[in-house]
């Protein structure tokens, strides 16, 4: 059995779900990483048995749906088991001082929370704050990302710092529905 859950390593739900593991070795083998979420949903068939670790801010761009959708949604394929403390790294705020094109890339789950901290004319969400923070190198202004994704070269610096504890969720993935 394994847990799947978003890719790539650098993102907090694979923290969250190696941290789980090491408390819980005896419920998988390995953490499956995956591109995006709705990727897992969308095959829950082809794993059954195996765990699923997915946050309770989830917010889908693709589906426009939250966590709370998820779970009704997928009820019939998912059994939640277990739930969990563990902190997101902690987050940044960072400004391209030099670049004025009010772009702001994050998350779908942080999009609220940048939107509150910078003046944007245009939000643009992303499947991980990792390829939120690859994004923003090319055009961005703002990025709202994991502290440890960031390198600060001269025209950036950072706005805001944020650390916070996430409640994260483990589906079992029901076999033959």
């Amino acid at each position: 059995m394994h847990i799947h859950t978003l890719g790539p390593a650098a993102t907090d739900s694979n923290h969250a779900s190696i941290a789980y593991l090491q408390q819980h070795p005896e419920l998988a083998e390995s953490v499956v990483l995956h591109d995006r979420f709705e990727t897992i949903l969308r095959q829950l068939a082809q794993w059954p048995g195996d765990l699923v670790v997915i946050p309770a801010a989830f917010q889908s761009d693709l589906w426009q749906e939250s966590w709370g959708d998820v779970h009704y949604a997928f009820r019939d394929q998912l059994t939640l088991i277990d739930s969990f403390v563990h902190p997101l790294d902690p987050l940044v705020v960072v400004e391209n001082e030099q670049r004025q094109t009010g772009i702001g890339y994050t998350h779908a789950a942080t999009g609220k929370l940048l939107e509150r901290t910078v003046a944007l004319t245009q939000l643009v969400t992303t499947p991980s704050k990792v390829a939120a923070y690859q994004r923003y190198q090319s055009d961005g202004q703002y990025v709202l990302t994991n502290e440890r994704n960031v390198t600060l070269t001269a025209t950036d610096s950072i706005i805001k710092r944020i650390e916070v504890n996430m409640v994260w969720c483990v589906y079992r993935i029901n076999g033959g529905n």
